[in-house]
This record gives structure tokens, C-alpha cells and sequence, in this order.
């Protein structure tokens, strides 16, 4: 297998490099990857959400959508918007009512987790969870 490859290599088949046309200006100056999104486009928003990875979901979602909002070529100004949008009371009246809908419409007749628990169950049961003692 080694041989294999060695002779691909020598012969420059394993690897695929690709050389600018001669009418390129600057050849050395050009992208290494030919992923312009990792460290160009996306770079800014990933280092957004990675400082702020604390937030809730639609917090963190709200963050994203400002961001690209306001780097877009013409944005509006941020208080006419937000005045559009009632300072927020339409999105918190949403909220809410998602919330409302989401802890009235689970029950743990189903076999569901519970929403808000208080503590490990540390009795005996017979599954790979979390257990206490020693293995018997």
C-alpha cells in the first residue's frame, strides 16, 4: 500500500493542486481554501454567537437577526423598527403565549420528562441512568 501511494505521489495523482492562470497579478496573495464562507462571510456572526452563547434560543436568535439586519446594504433606523414592533411588546405577547402553550400541553402521563425537577431520583432502577452505589 505504501509503494502505492509513493508511486502516486511521485507521478502527481494523490493530490490535486491547482495553479492560477499567468495572467493572475498577484499568485501568492491568493484564498487558500476554497471555502470563502469559514473565514470571511460567517466569521463575524460565529464570533457573535460564540460570545454570546449564554442566551436563550430566541434571544440568540433575535442577536443574529439584528446583526444581519444592520449589515445589510440600507437598514432602517433601529427605532422605527422597534416602534413598528410596539418596543417589543408583540414579540413578548408571542413568547408568552408560546410559553403558556408549552407547559399546559405536556403531561407526565406520557412518559415525558417533568419541565422543572428538583433533584435526582437516587432509588434503585433498573436501567443505565444515573445510579448511586456501588456496582453489585
Amino acid at each position: 500500500a505504501y509503494q502505492s501511494l509513493l508511486s502516486l505521489h511521485r507521478r502527481d495523482l494523490l493530490f490535486t493542486y491547482l495553479q492560477p492562470p499567468p495572467t493572475t497579478i498577484d499568485p501568492d496573495n491568493l484564498a487558500a481554501t476554497t471555502n470563502s464562507l469559514e473565514g470571511g462571510i460567517n466569521a463575524p456572526i460565529k464570533e457573535l454567537a460564540r460570545r454570546h452563547r449564554g442566551l436563550s434560543l430566541p434571544h440568540q436568535r433575535t442577536v443574529m437577526d439584528w446583526w444581519l439586519y444592520l449589515h445589510t446594504e440600507v437598514p432602517d433606523d433601529p427605532v422605527k423598527i422597534a416602534r413598528d414592533q410596539r418596543w417589543g411588546q408583540d414579540a413578548l405577547s408571542t413568547a408568552t403565549d408560546l410559553i403558556t402553550h408549552n407547559t399546559t400541553a405536556t403531561t407526565n402521563d406520557i412518559g415525558a420528562p417533568a419541565e422543572y425537577d428538583t433533584a435526582i431520583d437516587t432509588s434503585y432502577q433498573h436501567n443505565l441512568g444515573i445510579q448511586k452505589g456501588w456496582i453489585k
